[in-house]
């Protein structure tokens, strides 16, 4: 017997597709309520209402899904949909981060088997892949100052180098991304409060249209320079970083390291804590 499972996940700022055969098996009763778990994040009872409740909601949705996935893989270990389940914490992994969940336990040694597992999709080992390569790459980021150096879009010199010091706000978003524009109001708090203490940051926009960018930015009252090479997801700067997803917002430290690649939640609060 076989159960199709479409995991379209989708809250306020959340967009996550994931596709798999469910089969029959021990444990089938236990896959149902994963089953359940994530159609709970996909589709809420009620649209939330504010940001604020969005993050509540994923993060009740992720603690229910985390405790009834741990109970599905102790009843069924070799059921084929755990690498389905596998690939999905592989794409929440930043959003955990976002609304304060626990991370993935042993995340990278699972996709590393997934790729390798006889019994897994070639969509879901692709998705893998895809997730590893992400994982590096962040990995790497990690490990030394960050190197960034272009042209604003207003004609602006942009050298991270040069912004020791200073706590950097690193943000890779769009003005057709709404989950980017809900966050605006936030990002731009911060950074009245806190810019005169020594608080930047730097954009990368991955619009295709500078003529928009240019009146968004203005309108919007956003002071800081913006990168624009107008291939929109093929964007030079955040192609180079694997960006797959916005809004995308990184900290960087006063000595140029990146600390924090799930900066949205409680962004204020984290940039006080670096300003020495």
């Amino acid at each position: 017997m076989k159960h199709s499972l479409l995991l379209r996940i989708g809250v306020a700022t959340l967009f996550v597709a994931v596709s798999s055969s469910l089969m029959a098996a021990a444990g089938d009763a236990e896959w149902k309520k994963v089953e359940a778990a994530l159609d709970a994040i996909k589709n809420p009872k009620e649209k939330p209402k504010s940001r604020e409740e969005a993050i509540a909601n994923l993060k009740a949705g992720l603690k229910e899904f985390d405790a009834v996935h741990a109970d599905a893989m102790k009843a069924a270990t070799a059921n084929p949909v755990r690498w389905s389940a596998a690939v999905f914490n592989a794409k929440v992994e930043k959003s955990r981060g976002i609304v304060g969940a626990p991370p993935v336990e042993n995340l990278t040694a699972e996709l590393e088997a997934l790729v390798k597992a006889g019994d897994a999709s070639t969509e879901d080992k692709a998705a893998a892949e895809k997730a590893l390569k992400t994982i590096k790459t962040m990995a790497e980021l990690k490990s030394k100052p960050l190197n960034l150096k272009f042209t604003a879009v207003d004609g602006r010199e942009v050298d991270l180098e040069k912004m020791r010091g200073k706590v950097v706000l690193i943000d890779f978003w769009a003005t057709w991304c709404g989950p980017c524009v809900a966050e605006l109001p936030n990002v731009l708090k911060a950074y009245k409060e806190l810019h005169p203490k020594g608080f930047e940051i730097v954009g990368i926009s991955l619009d295709s249209d500078k003529s928009k960018l240019e009146k968004f930015v203005k309108d919007k009252g956003m002071e800081w320079p913006q990168f624009f090479d107008g291939k929109g997801w093929k964007n030079e700067i955040s192609s180079g970083f694997s960006i797959n997803s916005i809004p995308a917002m990184w900290l960087v430290n006063q000595d140029g390291m990146v600390i924090d690649t799930a900066a949205r939640g409680g962004l204020e609060e984290k940039v006080a804590k670096l300003l020495k």
